[in-house]
Protein backbone atom coordinates (compact mmCIF):
# COMPACT_ATOMS: atom_id res chain seq x y z
CA UNK A 1 0.00 0.00 0.00
CA UNK A 2 2.72 2.43 0.88
CA UNK A 3 3.68 2.46 -3.11
CA UNK A 4 0.28 3.41 -4.55
CA UNK A 5 -0.68 5.60 -1.81
CA UNK A 6 -1.17 9.31 -2.90
CA UNK A 7 -1.16 12.90 -1.35
CA UNK A 8 -5.39 12.80 -2.47
CA UNK A 9 -5.54 9.74 -0.51
CA UNK A 10 -4.80 11.42 2.62
CA UNK A 11 -6.97 14.71 1.82
CA UNK A 12 -10.10 13.46 3.02
CA UNK A 13 -8.76 12.62 6.20
CA UNK A 14 -7.39 16.08 7.32
CA UNK A 15 -8.44 17.01 10.72
CA UNK A 16 -9.18 13.14 11.58
CA UNK A 17 -7.53 11.25 13.89
CA UNK A 18 -5.41 7.93 12.94
CA UNK A 19 -3.86 5.84 15.45
CA UNK A 20 0.22 4.74 15.16
CA UNK A 21 1.41 1.62 16.84
CA UNK A 22 4.68 -0.13 17.19
CA UNK A 23 5.64 -3.37 18.75
CA UNK A 24 9.08 -3.02 20.09
CA UNK A 25 9.12 -0.74 22.16
CA UNK A 26 5.03 -0.79 22.48
CA UNK A 27 3.53 2.54 21.41
CA UNK A 28 -0.04 3.41 20.50
CA UNK A 29 -0.66 7.10 19.83
CA UNK A 30 -3.74 9.21 18.30
CA UNK A 31 -2.82 11.13 15.87
CA UNK A 32 -4.60 14.38 13.83
CA UNK A 33 -3.86 14.73 10.17
CA UNK A 34 -3.08 18.51 9.62
CA UNK A 35 -1.69 19.26 6.48
CA UNK A 36 -0.97 17.13 3.21
CA UNK A 37 1.50 19.01 0.82
CA UNK A 38 2.38 17.80 -2.44
CA UNK A 39 6.13 18.63 -2.96
CA UNK A 40 6.43 18.14 -7.14
CA UNK A 41 10.08 20.06 -7.05
CA UNK A 42 11.40 16.57 -4.93
CA UNK A 43 10.35 14.42 -8.22
CA UNK A 44 13.46 12.38 -8.95
CA UNK A 45 14.22 14.05 -13.17
CA UNK A 46 13.36 11.25 -15.44
CA UNK A 47 10.51 9.12 -13.14
CA UNK A 48 7.57 10.61 -15.30
CA UNK A 49 4.48 8.62 -14.10
CA UNK A 50 5.60 7.91 -10.61
CA UNK A 51 4.03 9.41 -7.69
CA UNK A 52 4.06 13.06 -7.09
CA UNK A 53 6.31 13.12 -3.46
CA UNK A 54 3.71 15.01 -0.52
CA UNK A 55 4.35 14.98 3.49
CA UNK A 56 2.09 14.35 6.05
CA UNK A 57 1.90 16.54 8.71
CA UNK A 58 0.39 14.99 11.97
CA UNK A 59 0.17 16.49 15.68
CA UNK A 60 -0.21 14.79 18.59
CA UNK A 61 -1.88 15.17 21.85
CA UNK A 62 -0.34 17.84 24.54
CA UNK A 63 0.24 15.33 27.49
CA UNK A 64 1.36 11.89 25.33
CA UNK A 65 4.51 10.73 25.49
CA UNK A 66 6.23 11.43 22.15
CA UNK A 67 9.89 10.23 20.41
CA UNK A 68 11.95 10.53 17.89
CA UNK A 69 11.40 8.45 15.39
CA UNK A 70 9.42 4.88 15.02
CA UNK A 71 8.62 2.51 12.00
CA UNK A 72 4.96 1.11 12.38
CA UNK A 73 1.45 0.27 11.25
CA UNK A 74 -1.21 3.41 10.83
CA UNK A 75 -4.57 3.22 11.23
CA UNK A 76 -6.68 5.74 9.44
CA UNK A 77 -9.87 6.99 10.37
CA UNK A 78 -11.47 4.83 7.21
CA UNK A 79 -10.62 1.44 8.32
CA UNK A 80 -7.20 1.42 5.83
CA UNK A 81 -3.83 -0.13 7.62
CA UNK A 82 -0.26 1.25 6.43
CA UNK A 83 1.96 -1.29 7.28
CA UNK A 84 5.92 -0.47 7.83
CA UNK A 85 5.35 3.47 8.17
CA UNK A 86 8.28 5.59 9.01
CA UNK A 87 6.50 8.43 11.22
CA UNK A 88 9.53 11.21 12.49
CA UNK A 89 9.18 14.11 14.86
CA UNK A 90 9.24 17.87 13.65
CA UNK A 91 9.50 21.29 15.10
CA UNK A 92 5.85 22.94 15.73
CA UNK A 93 4.84 24.75 12.30
CA UNK A 94 4.00 27.57 14.69
CA UNK A 95 6.00 28.56 17.08
CA UNK A 96 4.80 27.86 21.20
CA UNK A 97 2.71 25.33 20.08
CA UNK A 98 2.71 22.47 23.47
CA UNK A 99 1.86 19.34 21.24
CA UNK A 100 4.12 16.94 19.93
CA UNK A 101 3.79 17.31 15.65
CA UNK A 102 5.40 14.33 13.34
CA UNK A 103 5.73 14.09 9.42
CA UNK A 104 5.01 11.57 7.16
CA UNK A 105 6.89 11.66 3.54
CA UNK A 106 6.12 9.72 0.55
CA UNK A 107 8.96 9.95 -2.04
Amino acid sequence: MLGIITAADFEPLKGKVCVFETTAPTLSLRLTVEQVTSRPDCQVPGTDGAREPFGVLLSGQQDEVDFTSATGVLRLGDGATMEGVYINRVLPPMGGDPRPWYQLVFN
